[in-house]
């Protein structure tokens, strides 16, 4: 009999803000040895794939319509009473199902992670009902150098993402992305009992053997995964203070950064001055900045309909010589620049720079401009408008952490900076979800030491 394949999405949802997220365990082994596995996202699958998953994939989302696989689990046997579905409505614990896992922790000899039971790293939750869904023979990660990703069959035309010529691509035929269940399930026969979607029954059969050929068979992809929370994790993650940035979640508000971003640039004009000269500007350190600066041209006699203004510029930054426009673009849709590019947001603050050089009545007047766009790694923008293109640059977050880390010695006397520089980490990675994942081992190391610590611990 071909087992199924689970694909098991990982890191995702609002929830992962404020909380651990459970998924943590499925690529550390337990102390005992033993590779533990949680299903997200509440732990739980209905009896129609009872002793019939025999292995699942690690995905994170990667862009529309597609996942990255980032590990490989071989050998799946269920865990008592894991075979229950809760409804969405779920909020409590189910007595039943939650003394059932007892059992099972007891049965292997209690399962631990850093020398801290299972049910302590994770039962505070209150809602707690399955805390392991599956034992695995094995667990895999890929290769170094090797990125693996699977791209879902769409009836309509998707923009998918691109790639590096090294990448491997399993592109599906039939199987459509889940739109809502962070689990979806993958059979040889192109259906199981229960499934209520039994269309292109063929063509998910040859999915299930791309997948199995190009990513289960090939061992040449994968080493095997031993990882277990040890000291010098414990050591590593856990030690940056938690600050207001994490428990307002303001980490993607992007007027909270900006706010952030002109205190700290007046606070210490020199280290900025330097950043600037780095993109071609000298901001001197005698410099002002605007928040929300009205972009309005506000003069009868300029032709509106030709150079629309309005809106309000993020940051304007004015030196005795220069006029500094900067967009901070966070988590708004990057489609938004494309479509500001169409005579819209961009080129409305560049209008109204221009016009306030230009303006003989301006205190601004015969100033050098320039037009700056600071963006996260993962949501670079792709200005369509070819005028826009040149006069606007683009800075990342990765270019500001950066140079900031160079120089961590100006800012590590202040506590406030400290943790702006430490809320601004995730926006130098490549993908939203690579955050998430750090985000989530740093609770999780953490959790563990904090019990490590409580008195009479054993």
């Amino acid at each position: 009999m071909n087992l199924g394949i689970v694909l098991n999405r990982m890191y995702v949802g609002d929830y992962l803000t404020s909380n651990l997220g459970h998924e943590v365990i499925n690529l550390y082994q337990a102390d005992n040895g033993g590779n533990y596995i949680y299903l997200n996202s509440t732990g739980d699958f209905v009896k129609a794939h009872q002793d019939k998953i025999g292995y699942m994939l690690f995905v994170k989302y990667y862009g529309i319509g597609e996942v990255e696989v980032i590990g490989l689990a071989k050998g799946l046997h269920d865990v008592y009473q894991a075979d229950q579905q809760f409804s969405g409505k779920y909020d409590g614990v189910n007595k039943v199902v939650f003394a059932q896992q007892q059992e099972y922790v007891k049965k292997e000899g209690g399962i631990s992670y850093g020398g801290v039971s299972i049910f302590d790293i994770f039962g505070e939750a209150g809602q707690q009902s399955v805390f392991i869904t599956y034992k695995a023979d094995k667990v895999y990660i890929p290769k170094a150098g090797k990125r693996l990703f699977i791209r879902f069959y769409s009836e309509k035309a998707v923009d998918y993402p691109a790639h590096d010529a090294s990448d491997i691509v399993v592109a599906l035929e039939g199987y459509q992305q889940a739109k809502a269940s962070l689990k979806q399930y993958i059979y040889a026969e192109g259906t199981y009992p229960g499934d209520l979607t039994k269309r292109n029954v063929e063509a998910k059969c040859n999915d299930y053997r791309k997948i199995f050929q190009a990513f289960v068979a090939d061992e040449a992809l994968w080493e095997e995964s031993n990882n277990q929370v040890d000291a010098e994790d414990l050591n590593s993650f856990g030690e940056r203070k938690v600050s207001l940035f994490d428990i307002c979640q303001i980490q993607n508000d992007e007027n909270k950064f900006s706010n952030a971003l002109a205190y700290f640039m007046m606070q210490y004009p020199h280290l900025w001055r330097n950043f600037f000269l780095r993109h071609g500007v000298d901001i001197g350190t005698a410099f002002s900045i605007a928040r929300e600066e009205a972009s309005k041209i506000e003069d009868s006699n300029y032709n509106h309909k030709k150079y629309p203004s309005g809106g309000r510029i993020d940051l304007m930054l004015r030196t005795d010589e220069a006029i500094v426009v900067i967009e901070n673009k966070i988590k708004s849709d990057i489609n938004s620049i494309a479509e500001d590019c169409e005579g819209k947001q961009l080129r409305r603050y560049y209008n109204y720079a221009v016009w306030l050089s230009e303006n003989k009545k301006s205190s601004d007047y015969k100033k050098s401009k320039h037009f700056f766009i600071l963006t996260p790694k993962y949501n670079q923008p792709s200005i369509d408008d070819e005028e826009m293109k040149h006069l606007y640059s683009v800075i990342t977050y990765a270019d500001v952490y950066d140079y900031l880390t160079e120089h961590f010695r100006d800012i590590q006397g202040d506590s406030n900076f400290v943790a702006f520089y430490d809320a601004m980490y995730r926006h130098t990675l490549d993908h939203v979800n690579d955050y998430l994942y750090y985000e989530m081992q740093e609770k999780f190391f953490r959790r563990i030491k904090e019990l490590r610590k409580a008195p009479n611990y054993i």
